[in-house]
């Protein structure tokens, strides 16, 4: 998607500048649509030139850093069980590990690269070697929506990013189930995502799950971050 954006967004820019430039070499009364249509294209350009850049500024500075906050919110002993869901290359999946001496990090993904590039269990049991936690963390091939856990199985559960993807508003809502479903007595969740967070949070209430709130957006964040938190019923 960055790379779309960059070099798309390029292209257009460039091609928006040689139509104005062009509008000056013919007919008069063309003049004012090639030089509109290139100033169009230039803006569209750019526009994607920018989104494109605010992602990496995003992906690289932002969503770490409020990824360690969601993890520091919950307070976490260090011997829970944890499970990521949508754990993509581990963002939350390693910086959970790390904060777990004594617990375990679990991660599940189906490991689509439409958004993220080279996303595969590989990738993520890499960086959990890097980071030295690849002891403590496992790693599950699955769908969110059908979660391949016994009932009541985590302390705790985590998402970043990953249940937007999900297109239905039915298949969202399987993965709140679930996720309620292995939840033990008492279990967290902390859901950090940028679309249809309103209905998600509506649905985890629905699930069971008690004091169901929404952060405010985050800044410097494109698109604006969110996390949902909850808590399951003793």
């Amino acid at each position: 998607m960055i790379r779309d954006n960059l070099f798309v967004g390029t292209f257009l820019a460039i091609q928006g500048l040689f139509l104005r430039r062009g509008a000056k070499k013919v007919a008069s009364s063309a003049i004012p649509l090639l030089t509109l249509l290139g100033s169009l294209t230039t803006l569209v350009g750019s526009l994607m030139v920018l989104e494109g850049l605010a992602i990496v500024w995003s992906s690289k500075v932002t969503k770490p850093w409020w990824a360690k906050h969601l993890l520091n919110q919950l307070h976490l002993q260090g011997n829970e069980r944890v499970l990521d869901v949508g754990c993509g290359r581990g963002l939350l999946l390693v910086e959970a590990a790390k904060r777990l001496p004594r617990g375990h990090a679990v991660g599940i993904d189906h490991w689509s690269q439409v958004d993220q590039s080279q996303n595969h269990r590989e990738a993520t049991l890499l960086n959990a070697h890097l980071e030295g936690v690849a002891d403590r963390v496992e790693i599950h091939d699955g769908d969110m929506r059908n979660l391949p856990f016994p009932d009541a199985c985590f302390d705790v559960v985590v998402a970043s990013l990953s249940i937007h993807n999900i297109e239905s508003d039915q298949g969202r809502g399987q993965a709140i189930q679930e996720i309620h479903r292995v939840l033990k007595p008492g279990g967290r969740v902390a859901l950090m995502d940028i679309f249809h967070l309103k209905q998600m949070a509506a649905q985890a209430r629905q699930s069971g799950l008690r004091n169901v709130k929404i952060s405010f957006p985050f800044p410097l964040h494109y698109p604006p971050l969110r996390i949902i938190t909850g808590k399951k019923g003793e």
